[in-house]
């Protein structure tokens, strides 16, 4: 297993710059992902530790090596791409050891490490048929099969799963997270998807615009964000982020809205409040606040409901599946202990 270092790491395409410094560690066997909007970077990154993008500034080192002038494939390294890139002309066992006959291993040496692979991912069966004759969740497998003869010091990931459809993805995420587990080769998986990340990964890293903002476990990120773009990023449906004024014990929000917090000091922020932490409560509870339903989405576990509360939208999540109606006058209350405070100006964390 082989730690990878990346640090204080530059990307500049003529004067536009991509990259600002990004520095993080993913530690032996770890697997990481990088999360963020498109155009912020973490596919950049990730070709430039494949060797595939050069370096403008820093290093990145794999195996205590550093590699920024070194050939992609003398690094060791193996990816996984959004597109599968397979070759049509031939067949799964022929993709899969393509690799390793390039580099001049034998026909038995081949055969078995592509037959070793084929009996993890479930390709045995399909070893002589043609990348056409599979679907789209056999091709990332094969495609997976491929890096895997290879038997490399660390597996990249750029997007593997943004081609297939919802309940695939979803099964296809657990294989790769099996996968992991079994092989322990260090991982670096980008997606778009934060579900994805908080789902597989032992750690995430979050990028905007070309710097790392957070870098953690998941569940860390998701109860303990360090700014408020972390906060409105990490977690599906997204946190409710609304602007404030703090005073002691409390933060009035739009039309004279207040709500209990720990708030110390008196300045402008950023009140923050997962949906799930919402409480339906009746009329004339202590604190709650009284809002109009403006729409209701129901996926069977759980109703999404988004409220207008004053000049608010207010958004909240009940599993247990109230009847409710637009244009129906309900009451919210914020669970104890579970709003966050963001500085109004810089965004960061303030509790």
């Amino acid at each position: 297993m082989t730690p990878v270092s990346i640090r204080d790491l530059v990307k500049r395409y003529g004067a536009a710059q991509v990259l600002h410094g990004v520095s993080f560690d993913v530690a032996a066997g770890e697997f990481i992902a990088l999360v963020g909007p498109s155009g912020c970077g973490k596919s950049t990154l990730l070709r430039m530790v494949a060797g595939l993008e050069d370096i403008t500034g820093g290093t990145v080192s794999i195996g205590g090596r550093v590699v920024n002038d070194v050939a992609p494939k003398q690094r060791d390294i193996a990816m996984v791409f959004q597109n599968y890139a397979l070759y049509p002309h031939m067949s799964v066992a022929q993709n899969m050891g393509f690799s390793l006959r390039l580099h001049g291993a034998d026909r038995a040496e081949i055969a078995r490490r592509v037959a070793e692979a084929a009996e993890v991912l479930g390709l045995t069966a399909y070893l002589d048929r043609m990348p056409g004759q599979l679907s789209g969740g056999q091709r990332q497998r094969v495609a997976m099969g491929r890096a895997i003869v290879r038997q490399p010091q660390v597996f990249l990931f750029d997007e593997p799963l943004s081609n297939l459809d919802a309940a695939l993805r979803v099964q296809m995420r657990a294989e790769i997270r099996a996968l992991h587990d079994r092989l322990g080769t260090t991982s670096i998986f980008v997606t778009h998807d934060q579900v994805e990340a908080m789902t597989m990964a032992d750690r995430i890293a979050v990028l905007r615009a070309g710097r790392l903002e957070q870098v953690g476990r998941p569940l860390d990120l998701y109860d303990h964000p360090a700014n408020a773009f972390v906060a409105g990023f990490i977690g599906s449906p997204a946190m409710n982020l609304l602007p404030g004024q703090a005073a002691a014990g409390r933060v009035v929000l739009a039309d004279g809205l207040a709500v209990a917090t720990e708030a110390r000091a008196e300045e402008p922020v950023i009140w923050g409040i997962r949906p799930e932490h919402l409480e339906l409560v009746p009329e004339g509870t202590e604190g709650a606040l009284g809002a109009e339903v403006v729409r209701v989405e129901s996926t069977g576990t759980a109703d999404f409901v988004s409220t207008r509360a004053g000049g608010l939208v207010l958004d909240a999540l009940f599993t247990t599946r109230p009847a409710l109606a637009k244009g129906q006058r309900i009451w919210l209350h914020p669970m104890a202990g579970k709003s966050h405070l963001f500085d109004a100006e810089t965004g960061g964390r303030l509790q």
